[in-house]
């Protein structure tokens, strides 16, 4: 596998759930929904808990402001967590479902937009593409254990991520294969 610089790398994830929401949308059928809604829930778990246990951390100690803009960011996943909990407890026949991805879509492209324009390239320019590269590594190796499912209840910081993130995503691993 080569190297990956973790911006990049975060930046793939964005476009991936992006092209995620617009499936969804295009999307009639309620078990399709459904299906697209697991699929967008996973992949926004798993990206939560890497920048919140590894990039995160690293705006902190990299930027100016970093743990006012840190702290920023993870309020956002909060509020998105909390939703992805709860579109795992509605029927997708149910027009509460369509309107609880609507926020979603709404809250993650606003998010999306702040790091792509903002902290992305602040990031970037404190950085050398070599400590970028190897936290790109580091993350692409975590994305295999950390949770799968939101945890809204559990803080977004690294010290409460890599607390409780190796129990939830035990939890969550079973989950996944007993619904498959």
């Amino acid at each position: 596998m080569t190297p990956m610089d973790v911006i990049d790398l975060l930046t793939n994830d964005h476009a991936e759930v992006n092209a995620l929401f617009g499936r969804y949308k295009r999307a009639s059928k309620p078990g399709t929904k459904q299906e697209l809604a697991n699929e967008v829930v996973h992949e926004l778990s798993v990206h939560a808990a890497v920048e919140e246990q590894f990039v995160y951390p690293l705006m902190r100690a990299k930027l100016q402001d970093g743990g006012k803009k840190a702290d920023h960011a993870i309020e956002e996943h909060q509020e998105v967590k909390r939703l992805l909990a709860d579109i795992e407890k509605l029927d997708p026949d149910k027009s509460d479902f369509d309107k609880t991805m609507e926020k979603v879509t709404e809250s993650v492209r606003h998010h999306v937009a702040e790091e792509e324009g903002e902290l992305f390239p602040d990031l970037r320019s404190n950085t050398s593409p070599d400590m970028r590269e190897k936290l790109g590594t580091v993350v692409e190796k975590a994305k295999g254990l950390v949770p799968t499912h939101p945890h809204p209840l559990v803080p977004g910081t690294a010290t409460a991520q890599l607390v409780t993130g190796p129990w939830a995503s035990i939890v969550d691993h079973v989950r996944d294969l007993v619904s498959t």
